[in-house]
């Protein structure tokens, strides 16, 4: 299940998103969410910046100035939805040009192969989708495919970030081995897939 092509994994992660996020009323972005400290507006906010700097690193440049992705500046001011999707449009856009899958990419830790790049920007997306979508107790939509690809992603690039960070990830959560694929994804991040607002 987790063949999916990188660039049908792309579509169907910011689908989903956008979905998520067209869906939400005026009383939910204040909300709490699985990322410690981040309001649902926040969660969003952080997604549109970090699309806009993977579509330039589909293009293959560095973003100037470079967009702090861990506390994000305004990006979406009254129209959320509207800034995800053209941000969207131009990652989908960018990636899609004859040979952006090809070699090495910048990203935000280096140059590294195209494609892990991007699996990068596939990994950030379905996560955040879960956690607004869970944030305001709605069905994430998170398809099967979609949570096996990006778990084989977060088991590949959490451990190392961990590592060099200890703060952008906990440690997995322990499941049971026949755990949902979505369950599992969101366990290797070291969210508590069980999480609901307080």
């Amino acid at each position: 299940m987790s063949h999916l092509h990188p660039l049908r994994a792309l579509d169907l992660a910011q689908t989903r998103a956008a979905a998520v996020v067209a869906d939400l009323s005026d009383e939910e972005w204040h909300l709490p969410t699985p990322c410690d400290e981040w309001s649902v507006r926040d969660v969003v906010n952080k997604m549109v910046a970090s699309t806009l700097v993977f579509a330039d690193f589909g293009r293959r440049r560095r973003p100037e100035p470079m967009l702090d992705l861990v506390h994000p500046a305004e990006m979406i001011g009254d129209d959320p939805l509207g800034a995800y999707q053209a941000a969207a449009a131009s990652c989908r856009e960018s990636w899609r040009a004859p040979g952006a899958l090809d070699g090495a990419a910048p990203s935000t830790i280096g140059e590294h192969p195209a494609k892990a790049v991007l699996n990068a920007r596939i990994f950030d997306t379905t996560v955040l989708t879960w956690d607004v979508a869970t944030a305001t107790g709605r069905p994430h939509g998170i398809t099967d495919p979609l949570a096996a690809y990006v778990l084989r992603v977060a088991r590949a690039i959490v451990p190392n970030v961990r590592a060099v960070n200890p703060d952008r990830y906990k440690l997995p959560q322990q499941l049971q081995d026949d755990a949902p694929l979505v369950v599992q994804m969101i366990a290797a991040t070291g969210r508590d897939p069980e999480w609901a607002p307080r």
